[in-house]
């Protein structure tokens, strides 16, 4: 291929890219190819310690990590791939070293050939993410429960295709209500399996009569025998009793619920001990486990949430925190269910300014209404 021809080829490459992309401003392009960028290195960089022996900066570090994550690349190639990428590289190379327009055309071909395979791969491994996301999302709550003397409200939003936070809830006849919140350490389909395990667990033991720490407990039973040792749950468990008027609550090493008294007008952060599901085994992790009652009136509102809200960065890389909960909390408390919802996602959005979610998001309003 002569270079006019090659010329004339690179300006119609160019133009469909500027077509493509006419719509993405400058800095939402650079966020893009930014964020994409820490992905795939982090990626690569997974089975090594990240940065290790590395230049602090400069060119050196530069070259360091392009060799690095060059080589991480190759590794997880399959054999038969990396060989031939490896060849059509030189045959590239060489042929654009040499003015030969056709060696570098087959190693260019080759090299389109290689890619269009790892495409392929990950647009079916896509389609089977997104079939478990499906399954994920059917295992949630269809709608939001209607009760007498309760308005709930909840949202859930995985930070990936699936995620390893859950929520559910439960009814024993018209005594009781419960609410359960869980958190995989972990991302991805792994944290995914771990949660499904969980609600499954739940399906049996919320139905009955067991209190809330009697249930992490057979949780913890349960999972704690089969859960790899780098991962574990935080769940927190709630039980309105009507007829007491009453709320109990268990927390397995979740984050702390946050309750407000309409008789008060003031906001109190729920805290009994407790240790994260899989992470001690019987008798230990029944004797770190705490229960704690709460008298609950008229208006009262209670906010359970998983650390993918509080942990929520913005540009700056600051954690939204525990404090704007509050306040946004007591200035909506006199609002239904489902406009305090609202409210704390605006704030949440507005605070992280566009930036993508790093955790799953979960919350669940309750407000008793009478």
């Amino acid at each position: 291929m002569s270079p006019p021809l090659i010329r004339d080829w690179l300006d119609r490459v160019r133009a469909t890219v500027e077509e493509r992309s006419r719509d993405l401003g400058i800095d939402e392009l650079h966020t893009l190819v930014r964020r994409d960028t820490a992905r795939a290195y982090d990626y690569y960089q997974r089975d090594q310690k990240r940065d290790e022996a590395l230049p602090s900066r400069g060119l050196e570090r530069y070259l360091s990590v392009t060799k690095a994550v060059f080589l991480s690349f190759l590794r997880k190639l399959t054999p038969a791939r990396r060989l031939a990428y490896v060849i059509a590289l030189l045959t590239f190379l060489w042929g654009f070293i040499r003015d030969d327009w056709t060696g570098a055309l087959v190693g260019f071909v080759v090299l389109n050939f290689l890619l269009a395979l790892e495409l392929a791969e990950k647009l079916l491994t896509k389609d089977e993410l997104e079939i478990a996301r499906v399954i994920q999302f059917s295992l949630y709550p269809v709608a939001n429960p209607k009760l007498p003397n309760l308005d709930v409200a909840s949202y859930f939003l995985p930070a990936s295709e699936v995620g390893g936070d859950y929520y559910d809830f439960a009814f024993e006849g018209s005594r009781r209500f419960t609410v359960i919140l869980g958190d995989v350490s972990g991302k991805g389909i792994p944290a995914a399996l771990y949660a499904m395990r969980l609600q499954a667990l739940f399906e049996v033991l919320g139905k009955g009569s067991l209190s809330p720490k009697q249930m992490l407990v057979e949780m913890n039973d349960v999972i704690s025998e089969r859960i790899e040792r780098n991962y574990f749950i935080t769940a927190v468990v709630a039980v309105v009793d009507f007829r007491e008027r009453k709320l109990v609550l268990a927390r397995a090493g979740h984050n702390h619920p946050l309750h407000y008294s309409a008789e008060t007008g003031e906001t109190r952060w729920l805290a009994p001990e407790g240790v994260g599901i899989g992470m001690r085994k019987k008798p230990a992790f029944d004797g770190l486990m705490e229960e704690s009652q709460l008298a609950l009136g008229p208006g009262d509102v209670l906010l359970f949430y998983t650390d993918g809200v509080s942990e929520t960065m913005n540009r700056s890389l600051q954690p939204y925190g525990y404090d704007r909960l509050e306040v946004v909390l007591r200035e909506t408390a006199h609002r239904p269910a489902s406009e305090i919802k609202e409210a704390l996602l605006r704030s949440l959005n507005a605070f992280r300014e566009d930036r993508p979610f790093d955790d799953d998001v979960t919350l669940v309003v309750t407000k008793v209404t009478g």
